[in-house]
């Protein structure tokens, strides 16, 4: 980290992954209602994420990303992510790129991906996020969401 401290992003980004904790490794990341990473979102957030559409998703508010991450999980028969590294860009920004595995319940095919967020991160809540994917995983999400 070159001798910086972690600024604001990255510390909600670290404490809501749980990154360094001995058990972080192999985690679910995907949230749900009675969740408490649900509390690390604003209620008004806004995100662009994929999904079992195989299109960008434009969410808003975090019931709507709650309700978006069901439908993920729905999807699935197994699933896993670990972080690699999650990194401060400024004050308010902050870059977490893992890698997963999923399973489709449907199809039964399998796919280990990488893959990246950047969020915003306001009065130590999450204001805005946004996931980047590869090709193969993108087509991988529109499969598995047609077949569900």
């Amino acid at each position: 980290m070159s001798g910086r401290g972690l600024n604001a992003a990255e510390r909600l980004l670290r404490r809501m992954f749980h990154w360094g904790d001995a058990d972080a490794d192999g985690q679910d990341l995907f949230l749900a209602a009675d969740d408490d990473a649900a509390s690390f979102f604003h209620p008004d957030c806004v995100h662009h994420l994929f999904g079992p559409t195989g299109t960008k998703e434009m969410l808003v508010g975090r019931q709507a990303m709650l309700d978006f991450s069901a439908r993920c999980a729905a999807t699935l028969s197994a699933r896993s992510d670990q972080i690699l590294t999650i990194s401060g860009i400024d004050e308010q920004c902050g870059f977490v790129h893992a890698r997963a595995f999923r399973e489709s319940k449907a199809t039964g095919e399998r796919l280990s991906y990488e893959w990246s967020m950047l969020y915003r991160v306001e009065d130590d809540l999450i204001t805005y996020g946004a996931d980047m994917l590869d090709a193969d995983a993108q087509a991988f999400w529109g499969r598995i969401g047609g077949a569900a």
